[in-house]
């Protein structure tokens, strides 16, 4: 139906071009169906006198003029004509369309296809005789072209030059159209974008891209950009292409450290992506980051300026640790001096994941005192520092006490005068004699099946947070109390190892520990640094110690890891700097704590050992160099009292409840509470408020546990043992006989 009107044009009378307005969707059929009118066809095109210039309009009069001249009855159609125009705007159109509305044509008949000027049919229609012999309108002429116009350096795949763009109109193009020229196109009809880099040209490849330019330099977007063209436009192909489609929270530190296009991308990935990253902190540090160049700093030390208390800050603080977890520890040193800033608030920043911050996690606790909740930013030292109750022994309360304070100082790096009272007054009983010598706890040892670890230097200082380490790993152990040789040096105390017939290790033992402590090798220095910090190493040395131990239980290598030490060590006795005053002519061995036996002498606080003397207190003899961070070779209990522990598989799976969660307290008599457990154990004790209370059996699954100290209303969590094995937690809630915590009950205490 559309092609009626132009049969009817050409076999009229009228002299004029015949205006056919047509629409993008019947633009094809039309010039299917005009060639086949037998019609030739005239591309605009034809008159650009070269690839970037515009056609020449007067040049089509003229060729519609000659076509008269020399050609007559010639019939044509003309193209290109109307999107070219409505690209000149529409004054440059109207004026156009106006002299082509009454040229005369003569003999010949000009069809003129005209795409995107609907808006100016109107205008044309206000002269009368430009009436339906002389144009068509078909499908309301609707045309939905856009162009958007690339600058080179945009990078975009683009057509190059007016002319090809209007070449490719005329075979029928429509939609969006990407061209370079360097044609004015301000005033155009269509709606024209302007691309004058490859940030825009990502912006008009990839829908709904909101990413800001500031996210990455010219040369990075040209880069994407140039990979978009190579996608068919798509990030996501992109992204896939450099597996970034999956996991992104996944090893974060090796896809963001360094400066090349695949770091970047990932970046650009998440920034695209945060709404569905789980990790808050990313988002968090996302959303503050406008730079690539900033994002590892960001994620870094974005959490100092958050206060702990913020109901945010707990989950951040966890989300952060994981993505730092493997960034260097030169990156980690930088934060570390960063969150300085705020000293109140920086200890809540710090985590235990590297060496740096651990150290720093000592230094501040050691400067500014502990706090709340230490067991979420240190397990390890909170676990060191838990009350450990000692037990099996009449010195047992005296050793609790005693190595509870003795952590205390060894953290705050100060002396507490009641205790150096305490540390003269041993010095003078040596109540550690009335302790097993340690080869007397070896003899009992089953031997067979018994591999020997020695550490050198392992006091029992250590003990509660072994008994951390070895719960988390699900070993059973046993641990004895023992006394080393005086003096507490490895030469008098290293025979058990040597005579030890079965596995041990190596030749010398593990000697980390003992390093750390007073040889230059482990690095910590008194002189240099004064603060504990050498705790942290210390620590990570127990931790590869427990590791080694379940490895080796696992793998089935041996029944029993036997973990022994030649001697404790002392730090307090490194804080007194007491020197003897005492006029010798012997010098000083292993700082002091020790030298070869003379006569006279008048030193209440040296025994008398193996021809040495050996100082009790914190004193030190003269001639012998200052210790690094600690000391042995004297008779403290820190430095005699050792440890003998017993690791072994645990098998089955112990739990042990309340049988009543509630127990009534009375206030002269305590209470008694009765736990169950689903196996039979044995040598079952519970540990209260740092004191132990024996179990007595009952039968094979019930024990009851007689609680005199407890007297009052409250909830009271306490630890299950069986032997050295901590085997529960329970939490014991305890009412006065009115049922509940009353005012009259508690104004008895």
């Amino acid at each position: 139906m559309q092609i009626d009107s132009v049969k009817r044009y050409l076999i009229s009378a009228v002299k004029t071009p015949f205006f056919l307005f047509i629409s993008d969707g019947k633009y094809l059929s039309a010039i299917d169906e005009l060639s086949v009118l037998g019609l030739d066809f005239v591309p605009m095109s034809s008159f650009c006198s070269s690839d970037d210039k515009m056609p020449d309009v007067d040049g089509l009069l003229s060729y519609i003029e000659a076509a008269d001249i020399n050609a007559n009855g010639k019939k044509f159609v003309v193209t290109g004509l109307g999107e070219f125009l409505a690209l000149r705007g529409i004054e440059e159109a109207t004026r156009a369309l106006s002299r082509l509305k009454d040229r005369n044509v003569g003999g010949a008949k000009v069809v003129l296809l005209l795409r995107g000027l609907a808006s100016l049919i109107a205008g044309l229609q206000s002269d009368p005789r430009f009436d339906n012999r002389r144009f068509s309108i078909v499908d309301k002429a609707e045309c939905d072209l856009s162009f958007t116009l690339a600058a080179p350096s945009a990078g975009l795949s683009a057509l190059t030059g007016f002319k090809a763009m209007l070449a490719e109109l005329e075979n029928g193009r429509n939609g969006s159209i990407v061209v370079n020229t360097a044609v004015n196109l301000d005033k155009a009809i269509f709606t024209v974008h302007k691309i004058s880099n490859a940030y825009e040209g990502i912006k008009f490849y990839t829908k709904g891209f909101s990413l800001a330019r500031s996210f990455g330099s010219d040369a990075r977007w040209t880069e994407l950009l140039t990979e978009l063209n190579q996608s068919n436009g798509s990030l996501d192909a992109v992204f896939e292409k450099y597996g970034l489609s999956s996991n992104l929270e996944f090893d974060f530190y090796a896809r963001i450290s360094g400066v090349d296009y695949r770091n970047w991308l990932y970046f650009i990935c998440l920034k695209n992506k945060s709404d569905s990253l789980r990790n808050s902190y990313l988002r968090f540090a996302l959303d503050k980051t406008c730079r690539f160049e900033d994002f590892a700093d960001n994620v870094l030390n974005s959490i100092i300026e958050i206060p702990h208390t913020d109901k945010q800050f707990v989950t951040f603080y966890h989300d952060r640790k994981a993505l730092v977890e493997k960034f260097p520890q030169s990156d980690i040193a930088d934060f570390v001096v960063n969150n300085r800033k705020v000293v109140s608030e920086s200890i809540y920043k710090l985590t235990d994941g590297t060496k740096v911050e651990r150290e720093e996690i000592i230094a501040w606790l050691s400067t500014n005192g502990l706090i709340p909740g230490l067991e979420n930013v240190y397990p390890a030292l909170a676990a060191y520092l838990k009350k450990y109750v000692f037990k099996g022994s009449e010195l047992s309360e005296l050793l609790t006490d005693y190595f509870e304070a003795y952590k205390r100082q060894k953290l705050s790096n100060q002396l507490e005068p009641e205790f150096l009272q305490k540390v003269d007054e041993f010095a003078l009983s040596r109540k550690f004699n009335q302790l097993p010598a340690r080869d007397e706890i070896l003899d009992e040892v089953e031997k067979d099946g018994t591999y020997l670890y020695w550490l050198d230097a392992l006091g029992v200082e250590y003990l509660g947070l072994i008994e951390a380490l070895v719960q988390k790993q699900g070993l059973s152990v046993r641990v004895n109390i023992a006394r080393a040789e005086l003096p507490t040096i490895t030469t008098k105390n290293r025979s058990f190892f040597d005579s030890w017939l079965g596995v041990k290790n190596g030749k010398n033992g593990d000697k980390e520990l003992d390093d750390i402590k007073h040889k230059d090798v482990g690095g910590y220095n008194f002189t240099d640094n004064e603060l504990p910090i050498h705790l942290a190493k210390e620590l990570d040395i127990i931790a590869a110690m427990i590791e080694k131990a379940a490895t080796e239980l696992a793998l089935r290598h041996c029944k029993r890891f036997l973990v022994v030490s030649d001697h404790g060590a002392s730090r307090l006795a490194v804080l007194r700097r007491k020197e003897e005053k005492y006029d010798t002519d012997t010098s000083g061995e292993h700082s002091g704590r020790c030298c070869k036996l003379f006569r006279p002498y008048d030193l209440p606080f040296a025994a008398e050992e193996n021809g040495y003397l050996v100082l009790a207190d914190y004193g030190r003899f003269k001639g012998s160099r200052a210790a690094n961070v600690e000391v042995h070779g004297g008779a403290s209990l820190e430095e005699v009292v050792i440890p003998v522990i017993e690791l072994s598989l645990k098998y089955g799976n112990v739990t042990v409840k309340l049988v009543e969660e509630t127990v009534v307290v009375d206030f002269r008599t305590g209470t008694e509470v009765k736990l169950f457990f689903n196996t039979p154990v044995r040598d079952i004790s519970l540990v209260l408020n740092g004191k132990q209370y024996q179990a007595e059996k009952m039968d094979d699954n019930h024990y009851s546990v007689k609680l005199p100290d407890t007297r009052r209303a409250d909830d009271y969590p306490a630890d299950v043992y069986a032997g050295d094995d901590l085997i529960g937690k329970i939490l014991i809630k305890a009412q006065g006989k009115s049922g509940k915590v009353n005012d009259a009950f508690d104004a008895l205490f």
